[in-house]
């Protein structure tokens, strides 16, 4: 019949530094164990068993600050304890989040931005709107010694005495510009959004 230590060191998938031991060898010899020296072997067989488990548990967790330390910005070739890495991630983290908010709030106004000047595109392309009516008016009663807009979309024209463009220029170019400011503003909060789920599961691990 098994004995209780036995039992467990099979159980735990220990059986190696069991067989090994010298409690084990002399059981197949045969030989007398006093009860004092089963104890003593039994003991020392839990020790090195808790030992390589705390060993084991050391390893997996210097491993996970290791990770957390190479995705700290701005600390290269530093060193630093496990206190103040958890404490670099917690600010890196929370600086994240209010850059997140920041960029949020901002494509928000650029979104606002762009409603308003689609709305005023709108305006103008509508025949019976004010703005139209009025470009109509001031092409009527244009002198005859000033340039005439070629289009009925254009607000202000290039005259033989003025530089100022015009406003379809300026709305396509504010556009482009609004566009890709929002397209960079995407990839930016891609890119943290990422880096923020990646230390997310660094610290959950």
């Amino acid at each position: 019949m098994r004995s209780g230590l036995e039992s467990m060191l099979t159980h735990d998938g220990n059986r190696s530094a069991y067989d090994m031991h010298e409690w084990h060898v002399v059981r197949v010899s045969g030989r007398p164990v006093s009860p004092k020296s089963q104890l003593d072997a039994e003991k020392r067989i839990r020790r090195e068993i808790a030992n390589s488990n705390e060993r084991r548990r050391m390893q997996s967790i210097n491993a996970g600050f290791q990770s957390l330390r190479t995705l700290l910005p701005h600390h290269d070739g530093e060193k630093l304890s496990k206190a103040a890495i958890l404490q670099h991630t917690a600010d890196y983290i929370y600086q994240l989040e209010q850059e997140k908010t920041r960029l949020l709030a901002q494509n928000c106004q650029l979104k606002r931005l762009v409603n308003s000047q689609m709305a005023t595109d709108g305006d103008l392309s509508n025949d019976n709107s004010p703005l139209h009516k009025r470009i109509k008016l001031e092409k009527t009663h244009t002198p005859s010694g000033v340039d005439s807009c070629d289009s009925s979309d254009e607000v202000l024209c290039r005259s033989p005495k003025s530089n100022t463009t015009s406003l379809v220029d300026s709305t396509d170019l504010s556009n482009d510009d609004l566009k890709r400011e929002m397209v960079e503003l995407r990839l930016q909060l891609d890119r943290e959004r990422r880096l923020r789920m990646t230390l997310e599961d660094q610290t959950r691990s």
